[in-house]
């Protein structure tokens, strides 16, 4: 690649000509480079921009690039750029990884009005079939659509200290825009233009919401896990030995290295890491923390700060819900526009009874049924499954009657299967493709198909567009209440907002939710449970 002229920017009469230059452009590229980590921290905070201060910011707009020294200048200095991020004519800003690069700009104090990510466009466009994750790079990306090398390697704002910083930052900056205007008509032939759109609205939502993290009670959390230390000393049962060791191995060392010094914990959240599209958690994984059943009192520990309270909301049996629309299933529809149980409705075919006279245990196995069944598990796979996640013993045969009764409560999701299942021959010759209601693909290679994925991603994913949708609207609207949003769970959402507004939120959010999905899923009713709590296991 052609080398980038780029002008420095030392003092603030350069940072002058920078914003005087680049305010009202209508696209921008941007890219950040990280000072050197500290010796002592943590390998995999090294690329941390929440952990690592910014060194080098490149804005480049029509055929000038401006690399802003960041040490040069003080917080204050730096928010003269706030007018050519997110000004009246806000440009579009495009990224090679957005969520980094709004992470880095949010420790800045620099906000962005309308984003581009050069890596979210690779994403969709990989359809789910990925071999290396460096592909996603925008080196890679520039040398394979643009015909471009970039100077040394960029990996995720880091830089070899074998080549010059400023290039490589200042070329960076200048590729993101030009690959993204090759990438679009691609998101547009292949109908993802909506899911990409989607996906970089959502960004600054989710960057605020690693930013706001989790208040979490350490002193509490450590009690509960001497707690176990001290079952396992006198537990002579194996089940329960081993269950308080995965607990102990897995959630005892928690706040020791994920609290911070201001009791809160900040998970990195990944929006695009599934096939499916959604969420993915890590450092740590709060998307695993068990239930109140498996480890009392662990989830107390997540609780607001004092003065304000927590909003807590989950779509109802969304995905039951979503498999009716996408089927589409009528009976299952009629169940839900009825305001029906749909647990109820199977365990009475099951036990051929009317719906009022199901017992408790009659719908435990239903629901087992229906979450088990929905995605093309098997009988024998469901005798396990029943039994590890509701306590339930079946025979082979007990659950291939409950797959027929299954089948014949919704006849719709079986005549769904059958259509999924006649891919299957020529699976072996040929790639084929499911998609999510807003258009995001995934791929199965020839001889890859999977009937279960094929299944459940169109499911789950449109799902996961619609709890989107909703981030993006509750963003803002929680913040003219003084809140915001803190976690996202699955299908749940956790926000934290002062006590005073906690109804007010707690209808907002309801409220949001079920319109955001309902304008993806629209041929049945959505429902939102929600609740105002101090702590998760409230």
């Amino acid at each position: 690649m052609t080398a980038i002229a780029s002008e420095d920017v030392l003092d603030a009469a350069g940072l002058r000509r920078a914003v005087d230059s680049l305010v009202g452009s209508p696209v921008l590229g941007v890219a950040v480079v990280l000072a050197a980590p500290h010796p002592d921290l943590p390998r995999e905070s090294a690329s941390d921009p929440r952990r690592v201060r910014v060194d080098l910011l490149a804005l480049a707009a029509e055929g000038r690039t401006f690399v802003v020294h960041c040490n040069c200048f003080s917080p204050s200095d730096l928010r003269q750029l706030a007018p050519v991020l997110a000004g009246p004519h806000a440009p579009y800003v495009v990224f090679p990884d957005a969520q980094f690069h709004l992470t880095a700009l949010a420790g800045l104090g620099l906000a962005v009005a309308r984003v581009g990510c050069t890596r979210t466009a690779a994403t969709l466009l990989a359809e789910g079939v990925i071999a290396r994750h460096d592909e996603l790079e925008i080196a890679a990306l520039s040398r394979r659509h643009l015909g471009a090398a970039l100077p040394g390697e960029w990996l995720s704002g880091q830089v070899l200290p074998a080549w010059s910083r400023l290039e490589v930052v200042a070329a960076a900056a200048a590729a993101a825009p030009a690959l993204l205007r090759v990438l679009t008509p691609e998101l547009r032939a292949h109908g993802l233009s909506r899911a990409y759109e989607l996906e970089c609205k959502l960004l600054p939502a989710v960057v605020a919401m690693e930013a706001a993290g989790v208040g979490v009670d350490g002193p509490r959390w450590t009690a509960i896990a001497d707690g176990w230390r001290a079952e396992l000393q006198v537990t002579e049962a194996p089940e329960r030995r081993a269950q308080l060791e995965k607990l102990i191995s897995t959630y005892a060392h928690w706040p020791r290295e994920h609290l911070g010094d201001d009791s809160r914990m900040r998970p990195h959240l990944h929006p695009l890491a599934t096939d499916s599209g959604r969420f993915a958690c890590s450092q740590p994984n709060l998307q695993q923390v068990p239930s109140e059943h498996t480890a009392p009192g662990l989830r107390s520990c997540f609780r607001a700060e004092p003065g304000n309270v927590l909003v807590i909301a989950d779509y109802a049996q969304i995905e039951l819900r979503v498999a009716a629309h996408l089927a589409p299933c009528a009976a299952m529809r009629d169940v839900f526009h009825a305001g029906r149980d749909p647990h109820r409705a199977t365990a009475a075919t099951l036990a051929r009874k009317p719906e009022a006279e199901v017992t408790a245990h009659e719908r435990k196995l239903a629901k087992a049924v229906n979450f088990g069944f929905l995605f093309g598990m098997g009988a024998r796979r469901f005798q396990e499954y029943a039994e590890a996640n509701y306590g339930l013993v079946l025979d082979l045969a007990a659950a291939e009657r409950a797959r027929e009764a299954f089948f014949a409560t919704f006849p719709g999701i079986a005549a769904w299967h059958r259509k999924v299942s006649a891919l299957q021959p020529r699976s072996a010759r040929e790639d084929l493709t499911v998609r999510t209601a807003l258009g995001r693909r995934k791929r199965f290679p020839a001889g890859k198909f999977s009937f279960n994925a094929a299944l459940n991603i169109p499911v789950q994913g449109t799902a996961a567009e619609g709890f989107k949708k909703a981030m993006i609207a509750l963003h803002p609207a929680l913040a003219e209440l003084g809140g915001r949003g803190i976690l996202c769970v699955h299908d749940e959402y956790l926000a934290e907002v002062p006590e005073e507004h906690g109804e007010a939120a707690r209808a907002l959010v309801q409220r949001v939710m079920q319109e955001a999905m309902a304008e993806v899923v629209t041929s049945v009713p959505i429902v939102v449970d929600s609740r105002v709590a101090r702590h998760w296991a409230e």
